[in-house]
């Protein structure tokens, strides 16, 4: 009866801990430019987490977290973000999931960096994603646009590839 006991609190206590590594993006309200700088760390530790946790794990919670990272990219006064054309037609058109990762990618990398330039946060945050989708961990499916993306990047070609 101890053992099922310890089992039960040590099985409520590791649900306990994953459930505290999600930020507490869902209690953020984008009502004003001065919440938008407010929401930087939690942007950063947002983007922390969907950059290191599998593409194929808590989907329902990576889509709210994205979404999240995408309102502050829209609205910061603070930065600045271009979806370039010439990277997104090497992301896969109907996925959610990479377009999110890209997005957050530039955030991440515009927060570290403090860089309000849109084509090194572009640059820079493919450079990102491209690190988040080569670790097999994350289970990203490597279609024929990010092999290519990766490809260059690995060559040192990625900015002269896209054109930017």
């Amino acid at each position: 009866m101890k053992k099922l006991l310890l089992i039960l609190l040590l099985i409520a206590l590791t649900g306990k801990l994953f459930a505290q590594a999600v930020p507490p993006f869902d209690q953020y309200k984008f009502d004003a430019a001065n919440v938008y700088m407010a929401a930087d760390s939690l942007v950063l530790q947002t983007a922390n987490y969907l950059l290191s946790t599998p593409i194929d794990q808590n989907e329902p919670i990576r889509l709210k977290a994205g979404h999240f990272v995408m309102q502050w990219v829209e609205g910061t006064p603070e930065y600045s973000f271009s979806l370039e054309q010439n990277a997104i037609r090497y992301l896969s058109d109907d996925d959610v999931d990479m377009m999110l990762l890209y997005v957050t990618s530039m955030a991440k990398y515009a927060l570290i960096a403090h860089s309000n330039d849109p084509k090194a946060n572009t640059i820079n945050g493919i450079k990102v994603l491209l690190a988040y989708v080569n670790n097999p961990a994350n289970n990203v499916k490597m279609d024929k646009g990010l092999k290519k993306l990766s490809d260059e990047n690995n060559k040192g070609n990625l900015e002269r590839f896209l054109n930017l």
